[in-house]
């Protein structure tokens, strides 16, 4: 896994050459997302190509399959025109374990040392099992209480997933994790000279990540016990059906009216009948998730003297409920939405077939994230 304190830097375009990008790859929870970046004679930053491509099946059961990983990756590179066989991946989240360390630092320690020592009491087994990276947050070389994103994977899983990106064809620079994608594609979509606190939900199925960001700043991340299959079996119980049942229709009325397209002039009684019930049986988690927004929110003011969050991105599972960002915006008195198409920040290279079903735009947030490690910051 790479050395994630190294992304953390200001980020600054490569200016006057032209220069393509690795390939930033994830597997989604239903599809492989591909991406990849290249930089003009002046330093600006263009997509160059984008994929993605669904699967048949749980992800799990597609990581013990080279060959369908192969296929898979091989139809997704079809689909644009990407260069070369270099990538930037993120390890399968149930693969990684993502926490939030504070530790302290002695006289003439280094972080690392730091880390690995608090980290040696909390593992099961030899530290040499494990692949263990970091990602300093709020980091003060000075204080001796720091903060850190600490990325835990099984050495044998790592290795297992390095050789089958090895087997479908691909070279990997660098394995990392969401949080560090996340980051950096905020901070390459800000405005220039526009420093915005921003807090981004990542939902899971079974957990989810709050991750404030203020420009390429990362202040804070919390994995909370709240994800997407929590919510469906909550449907499922008040509604007496299957989970299955629950998530076709959740997808199929959602909870309101899409915040991306016009708000349609009239509904059908009996959508809107639906779309009210589910609203009111999944309110209750709602607010919890709120509870869990409120603290993180008070946590970044602190750090920020009083400067406060200024929206709310989603990505992830729940992100794709039609009308999930506005009723989350109702219990929350915040701008919410679901992140832009991450895509549509960059100038298209001319010719390049950048076309992505708006369904995969929440998801393909991470992708384009690793797709610009080594364009936008100095590492």
């Amino acid at each position: 896994m790479s050395a994630l304190a190294k992304t953390i830097q200001r980020f600054s375009p490569v200016a006057n050459t032209r220069k393509t990008g690795p390939i930033g790859l994830e597997f989604s929870l239903e599809q492989l997302h591909l991406v990849q970046m290249e930089t003009g004679p002046d330093g600006g930053i263009a997509l160059r190509a984008c994929a993605s491509v669904p699967f048949v099946g749980e992800r799990d059961e597609l990581m013990v399959s080279p060959k369908q990983v192969k296929s898979l990756v091989y139809r997704a590179r079809k689909q644009g025109d990407f260069q070369g066989h270099r990538v930037v991946a993120s390890m399968p989240s149930s693969k990684t374990r993502i926490i939030s360390i504070a530790y302290q630092v002695s006289s003439g320690q280094a972080d690392a040392e730091a880390i690995l020592n608090l980290m040696a009491d909390r593992l099961d087994g030899d530290l040499s099992d494990y692949v263990i990276d970091y990602l300093p947050v709020r980091a003060n070389p000075k204080a001796h209480e720091r903060l850190a994103i600490v990325a835990v994977a099984k050495r044998e899983d790592v290795i297992e997933y390095l050789e089958l990106l090895r087997f479908a064809g691909l070279t990997v620079d660098a394995l990392e994790i969401g949080p560090a994608a996340i980051r950096r594609l905020i901070g390459a979509m800000s405005e220039p000279g526009k420093i915005e606190n921003v807090l981004v939900i990542n939902f899971g199925r079974t957990v989810s990540y709050l991750t404030i960001i203020s420009k390429s700043r990362l202040l804070f991340d919390q994995e909370i016990s709240y994800g997407e299959n929590r919510i469906l079996e909550l449907i499922a119980g008040n509604l007496e059906v299957s989970v299955e049942s629950a998530y076709k229709l959740v997808y199929t009325h959602g909870l309101g009216s899409d915040s991306r397209k016009p708000a349609a002039l009239s509904g059908d009684d009996d959508d809107i009948s639906v779309v009210e019930t589910l609203r009111e049986i999944v309110k209750p988690a709602f607010l919890q998730l709120v509870g869990e927004i409120n603290r993180a929110l008070i946590y970044a003011a602190s750090q920020t003297r009083g400067e406060s969050v200024s929206r709310i991105f989603l990505l992830g599972g729940i992100a794709r409920w039609v009308g999930a960002d506005r009723f989350l915006q109702e219990l929350i008195e915040l701008p919410v939405q679901i992140i832009p198409n991450p895509l549509k920040a960059f100038p298209a290279r001319p010719g390049a077939k950048t076309e992505v079903d708006e369904q995969s735009v929440p998801e393909i947030a991470v992708a384009a994230g690793l797709a610009l490690r080594g364009l936008t910051d100095r590492e």
